[in-house]
């Protein structure tokens, strides 16, 4: 999708996709009610490649490598996990996880053109949800902070603290699980240039594939986080399986709709109880 700007860009080439776009957080949550108030850990790792353009022939290749570790225990569940970037994008593109900005460049003056590849280790993130006790649907709110662990200078992030709230109403239907979902930012103001906070939803179902497997699609809205950039939408589809009992895959993708999302998005995710 096409962004004409006559400013630098800041880029949130796609951090990997929410967790309402795999069937992940649905397995999660069935083990978590036979398994009671006991606590399990699992190791985590995700790699998401996205490709697109942000106008004018700036087209821009990211792959996300990211490990984590997560946690349940009753209706509670906490996660950390970090990212190594890798991009192939225009000196004016910056590749970041946390939004769409249209700003001066924060990576270095500007002087160089053509593509620039850069690598390093991306921004860390801690999550935490709780499922409320209420019948009738599955209800669950969530917070999130990241952390400024990535490179500034090599334009892989703002040197800023996020913090993020969210929410997912579900209930399951047979085979079908519809969900809805909704998040707010507040993003850390990097110097020298305004970002406003970031609304975003999601909208899909996931489709039951027996025991153990299950089926997911979804419609996701991201506001931008400057004004002169337009917001992001796209559409997801995932699957996802166990192998065992404690290992599970995914594999996802999601096509933009809008010209401030990617293109085009594939994930592919793997989930070990320890």
């Amino acid at each position: 999708m096409r962004i004409f700007l006559t400013l630098p860009i800041f880029l949130a080439a796609a951090s990997p996709a929410p967790a309402q776009t795999s069937d992940l957080p649905v397995a999660s949550a069935q083990e978590n009610r036979s398994a009671g108030d006991d606590a399990r850990f699992y190791l985590l790792a995700d790699v998401d490649h996205i490709e697109g353009d942000a106008g004018q022939g700036l087209d821009y290749k990211t792959t996300f490598a990211t490990t984590g570790i997560a946690m349940t225990t009753g209706r509670f569940s906490a996660s950390a996990s970090l990212p190594y970037i890798s991009s192939t994008a225009p000196q004016e593109v910056i590749v970041n996880q946390g939004g769409l900005f249209g700003t001066p460049l924060l990576a270095s003056d500007g002087s160089q053109t053509g593509q620039v590849k850069r690598e390093g280790i991306g921004d860390l993130s801690l999550n935490a949800a709780y499922k409320l006790p209420v019948s009738g649907v599955n209800a669950t709110v969530g917070a999130s902070v990241k952390l400024p662990t990535a490179s500034r200078e090599k334009g892989l992030g703002t040197g800023k603290v996020d913090y993020g709230v969210s929410g997912q109403l579900s209930r399951k239907m047979g085979a079908v699980v519809p969900f809805v979902g909704a998040g707010y930012t507040i993003v850390g103001e990097p110097d020298d240039f305004e970002t406003r906070n970031r609304l975003s939803g999601t909208a899909g179902s996931h489709v039951l594939l027996g025991k153990s497997s299950a089926l997911t699609a979804s419609y996701s809205y991201e506001q931008s986080a400057s004004t002169s950039i337009g917001d992001s939408q796209s559409l997801n589809m995932g699957f996802g399986t166990s192998l065992s009992r404690s290992v599970r895959i995914g594999v996802d993708g999601a096509v933009g709709l809008s010209d401030a999302a990617p293109d085009t998005r594939v994930g592919l995710k793997l989930r070990v109880g320890i």
